[in-house]
């Protein structure tokens, strides 16, 4: 199985995940890259069996650049690889994932994105295999992360918010192999 890890990041946050994704698919023997998206990026999805796909989030939705690079493959795969009744790829599989600060209102504000990530890649005719929201702080808003409603964000993904990302790439290894056998 070929992975792709594809994120986007502006501080840190989504790469740390990102990172942790790839480096754990690596050490469970998968072949994986790992892909900042930039203005140029160039990739056959399809060459890849497990997408995961992520961004930090940025008024409900992903960066600019993951949405210009996720619009732009869109309507590339329109035209030669998307079928309009989007039937499931066999062996094909994405998880997309986000970090969100949510002071404001919580998981809520990461829910759109992931679904947005979801959506795409189910036109391409992956398997959702999940939607991971995984809380990042506010970069120099020291006031914002102490009082939101998820509490006191500082230093997210610390340590045990990578741990359970960690887990949940192992987790989802037992399942891949199901669908593949």
């Amino acid at each position: 199985m070929k992975v792709l890890v594809l994120y986007d990041s502006q501080t840190g946050n989504t790469e740390k995940v990102a990172k942790r994704i790839h480096e754990t698919m690596v050490s469970a023997g998968y072949e994986s890259d790992c892909v900042k998206v930039k203005k140029n990026t160039v990739l056959d999805l399809y060459a890849y069996d497990l997408l995961f796909v992520g961004s930090p989030v940025i008024a409900w939705g992903p960066t600019n650049s993951m949405k210009n690079f996720v619009l732009e493959k869109f309507r590339a795969y329109t035209k030669t690889h998307i079928d309009h009744s989007a039937p499931l790829r066999p062996g094909k599989f994405t998880v997309s994932f986000c970090t969100y600060a949510g002071s404001h209102i919580g998981e809520l504000e990461a829910i759109p994105l992931t679904k947005w990530f979801s959506a795409f890649t189910g036109h391409l005719g992956y398997q959702n295999m999940g939607e991971w929201h995984i809380v990042g702080e506010f970069h120099n808003q020291e006031e914002i992360n102490t009082r939101g409603r998820l509490g006191d964000i500082r230093g997210r993904p610390n340590a045990n918010d990578l741990l359970d990302v960690e887990n949940r790439v192992k987790g989802l290894l037992p399942a891949l192999s199901a669908w593949n056998s």
